[in-house]
């Protein structure tokens, strides 16, 4: 059995590699900025949700949010419209144009990745193929929570 500091430590690890990783694959799209991206991630992954949330899960300021949601709004990326369960409140949702968007920012993300992915050996793509699908595995009860 594997001791709790040392899947802490791993916990760590992977968070920091991930972060990284994930800051490195940003650089080079030009879709969309960082934190739209971001917004617009978290929007494909929880569906219609609003503002107060947002701001929580991103971990900013419910201002700062509400300008990022007006911009990708004007942009035609997201769409506002009244939450059901409550009248003084909005659901922000990603539009067809804003998932298109998404998709693009990821595909150039991942092609960025996937230049430096051709210098790894057959052996470590395996690993990280396996890597990945334990990453998925971890992420499943969060992903099933949230529909």
């Amino acid at each position: 059995m594997i001791a709790s500091t040392d899947l802490s430590q791993l916990g760590v690890d992977v968070v920091v590699a991930s972060a990284r990783l994930t800051r490195l694959a940003s650089r080079d799209v030009s879709a969309l900025p960082h934190a739209a991206m971001r917004l617009m991630g978290r929007l494909d992954e929880l569906g219609p949700t609003r503002i107060s949330e947002l701001a929580k899960a991103d971990r900013c300021s419910q201002p700062t949010m509400s300008n990022l949601v007006q911009r990708q709004e004007e942009n035609g990326f997201v769409l506002r419209e009244p939450d059901p369960a409550d009248s003084r409140a909005s659901l922000i949702s990603l539009t067809p144009a804003g998932r298109d968007e998404l998709e693009r920012a990821r595909h150039e993300a991942g092609e960025a990745i996937a230049a430096r992915l051709q210098l790894l050996s057959p052996e470590d793509i395996e690993t990280l193929q396996a890597a990945v699908t334990v990453i998925h595995r971890i992420l499943k009860p969060l992903e099933e929570s949230n529909r």
